[in-house]
Order: structure tokens, then sequence, then C-alpha cells
């Protein structure tokens, strides 16, 4: 038997176009550690073959997925024979004066070659000081946000005196034939005839509950885009160039602002995001009054084996003059929201409808959601203490999100060691990025202002005892 992909996985492969490859990014700037040669040089090649024979160990990296005909069912995931490591990790310098942020997220935007395991890795030197980054790159097909740190986690350490274990060479099958492939999905039909037989009505009865809950669902969803989004001068063609704003905030301080406002980090992170796009509109010229501008946020329906296949859609209220207002709407509409995918527990996977139908379906969807949105706005949580790669420790992580055709930004937030790291994305033709970036670091300072906390710097040195400053971006 194989392991057919899930519907939750194949409709990431399904949405994804050219220009907007469904596939997260993590960067990481490490402290040189033990890769620091005696001449105060990164040894890159050994960050390179360090990174390439800890892979090897992660079960989720030596895999890909078989692309399938008809008659063979569904795409499957099976090892991949020909795995080497090394062809996954690239080397790179960036020129001097060049910005790691920028290079990261239009790198991040490259395709993955879809006929071997979806991930890379990029070592990056030529960062200032004695420091080198990781790009790590997977595909949402392979990840979301969490299962993307979590395999992180199993490429980095603990504690820095780790040492990685050597893995034994494997022997793997070859990948199944044609024939053998159709083969196998004559006896998955026949089996899957023999258990509904078993089932008799209480079984179709239950199959049919929860593909009417999925449309439920769905239909639910669709009603938030009800009527065309606010036409702004936020830029909708998606080419392959990236711009990326990152904006580092102390997480204690957060925590302690949520408690004092009675809302929660995601909240905070969505009204800070409405303060930037106000400042930044106000600062074109643009008229912001009574401005609602609808952004995405996934959300967990309990389902820990699948990915997340429901969202909130928020309108942001930009046009709220008083801040205090702007929060107290935005927490009104995710605690509602919250509480209804809780009541109904499904989402767009418990469709039940076969790939033909649902891969025009959600195509569609995508399509018609795309030009009733704004933005999308995804917020993960990442290890609360430091991680190493072979004694380098990981001083900071910048989460980049996907694109989507027509959406004008895309905004991620991950914790990690004491710090909240928010970047936007979005289409290199948005040049005044800087002025949004700013203006939601302001949103988290009237934030801290609000909850009646001392205000500082929004960047400055990561809490707690063992920390490093931010690295420049």
């Amino acid at each position: 038997m194989v392991t057919r992909l899930r519907l939750d996985e194949l409709m990431s492969a399904w949405v994804a176009g050219p220009d907007t490859p469904m596939q997260i990014g993590l960067l990481g700037v490490f402290d040189a550690g033990p890769f620091r040669q005696a001449d105060g040089v990164v040894d890159l090649a050994r960050v390179r073959a360090e990174l390439a024979q800890r892979a090897t160990r992660v079960a989720g990296l030596r895999t890909r997925v078989v692309w399938t005909r008809l008659g063979e069912g569904r795409p499957f995931w099976a090892e991949d024979p020909a795995f080497v490591p090394l062809d996954h990790v690239d080397v790179t310098t960036l020129p001097t004066g060049a910005d790691l942020a920028s290079w990261a997220v239009t790198r991040s935007a490259t395709p993955l070659p879809p006929d071997r395991p979806l991930w890379r890795a990029d070592v990056v030197g030529g960062l200032p000081g004695e420091r080198f980054a990781v790009l790590l790159v997977v595909s949402h097909v392979l990840a979301d946000g969490a299962a993307g740190i979590a395999l992180l986690g199993s490429l980095l350490d603990h504690r820095p005196e780790t040492a990685a274990p050597v893995v034994p060479p494997r022997t793997v099958a070859p990948l199944p034939s044609h024939r053998q492939l159709r083969r196998v999905r004559r006896h998955e039909i026949a089996e899957a005839v023999r258990r509904r037989r078993r089932r008799g009505a209480a079984g179709v009865r239950r199959r049919r509950g929860g593909g009417r809950q999925g449309l439920a669902q769905v239909r639910a969803a669709l009603a938030e885009f009800a009527g065309p989004e606010p036409v702004t001068s936020l830029p909708r063609h998606i080419g392959p160039g990236r711009s990326l704003g990152v904006v580092p905030v102390p997480l204690p301080e957060l925590l302690r602002t949520g408690h004092a406002l009675g809302v929660t980090v995601n909240d905070l992170l969505l009204a800070a995001v409405a303060t930037g796009l106000r400042e930044y509109l106000t600062a074109r010229g643009e008229a912001v009054t009574g401005l609602v501008l609808r952004a995405t946020v996934p959300a967990t329906t309990g389902h820990t084996d699948r990915q997340v296949g429901s969202m909130l859609v928020v309108g942001l209220p930009v046009g709220e003059p008083d801040a205090a207002r702007r929060l107290a709407l935005i927490h009104e509409v995710t605690t509602r929201d919250k509480a209804r995918l809780r009541a109904a527990s499904t989402d767009v996977a418990d469709l039940r409808l076969p790939a033909p139908v649902a891969r025009p379906f959600l195509r569609w969807a995508r399509r018609f959601g795309s030009r009733r949105l704004t933005l999308a706005v995804t917020d993960v949580t990442g290890p609360p203490t430091p991680l190493w790669l072979a004694g380098a420790r990981l001083l900071a992580a910048a989460p980049i999100a996907p694109m989507s055709a027509g959406v004008p930004l895309s905004v991620a937030a991950l914790s990690y060691a004491g710090e909240l790291l928010v970047t936007l994305n979005a289409d290199a033709g948005l040049t005044d990025l800087d002025v949004l970036t700013e203006g939601t670091a302001r949103g988290f300072t009237a934030l801290r202002e609000q909850a009646g906390l001392a205000t500082g710097p929004t960047t400055g040195p990561t809490a707690g005892p063992t920390s490093e400053p931010t690295p420049a971006w």
C-alpha cells in the first residue's frame, strides 16, 4: 500500500502559480561559533556538509511526492531512492552592501523541483560580523508553518554541545512502476467497496454528514467575502521579485500587553498591522475614513493529523482613528469566529470531493477570494529556548510566508527565544514597504502604551540572560 496525499496537502499544489509557489521560508542568522576559522572567516562548506548530514536523519526531508497518472489514484509519498542531501544545500555569499532579507524573500519564491524532496537550504555568507545565515525553504505540500518549525527543530540542537548522530547508509526501494500503481489502485478500490458494505447505512450517513458540514464551512467562508474589497494603491500584480520588511518585538512585553488588554497575541499582531496600513495609505494621500480591509488568518479545528484547512476572515478597521477601538473591533471578530470554527470542528478537507471536482473548485475559490481580500496573516509559535547547529547558536529566526496571486501582502510572525519577528512580504513593486514596516512597529508601541507599559524601542536585545543582539536584517 502507498501513503496518498491528503486533500489538505494537495490543496497547496493546486493553488500555486509560477510566480506564487506555495512555499514557506525560514531565515535564521547564526553566530559563527565553531565554524569560525583561524582567520575569522566562516567555513561555509563545513556548514553545508553539517546540514546535509543532518537532513539524512529527518524522514520528511528524504521523502518526495510521486505524481500519478490517470487510473493510478492520488499522488503519494515515497522515500526518494535518488536522494542526495548535498543536492538540496547550496552556498551563497552576499555581495557587499546587499540586503539579506531582500535576497532571502526573493530566493524563497524560487520554485522547488517537483520530482525530488520538496525542500532546499541555502548557507549564506558575507554577513557583517562573524555570522552566517541559513535559509530553509519547504513546500507547503510537505508542511505548514507549525510542521516547518518542527522540521527545523529536527535539524538543530537544543544544547550547544550536541553532536549529530551518524546515520548509517539506507537501502531504499525503487519507486513503483505505472503497472504496479494501477494494480495498487484496483486493490484500494476493492477494499473501499468492502469497507462500505461492512459499515452499511450508518457509514453512509456519517460520510454524508461530514460532507454537509464541510460544505457548510465553505459556504460560511465564502460569505465572509461578500461584496468587493476596497481599492487601494497596494499593487495586486505579483511577479517573481519580492521585498521583505522585518519588525522585531520583545515577546515578554507583548505577552504582558495582551494580558493587560485581555486579548491574544494574534489580536495584537492584527491591530499593529492595521495601524501600519493606516499610516502607509495616509502617507500616500489616500482616504482611509471608514476603510476596512480583509485579512485571512489560518485557524485550527482540532485535527492534529492534517495541515490547517480553515481560516478566519477578519476585517481590519484601518479607517478607525482610535487605536483602542481598532483593537476592540478585531478582538470581537476573532473571538466570535474562533467559537464558530470550534463548534463546527470541520475544515475544507472534510469535503471528501473527488480530486477532479475538488481541484477546479479550489482554484476557483482561490481566485474568487483573492479579489476580495488584501492580505494574509499567520502567527506561528516557535521554540521558547535557543537552538544550535553543531555549537553555532541560532540568534534570530524570521518567517517568510508564501504570497498568493492577486493578494498584495503576506504577513507572518514567529516567536523564538523571547522575541517575536514579524515579516511583511510584498511584491518588489511596492517600493515604500519601509513606510508600512515602520508603521507596524509603531502600532506595537502604541499597544504597549495603551496597556500602560513602559515603552522603549521596538527593536533591541532579545529577552533573557543569554540574549544576543538582534541581527541587522
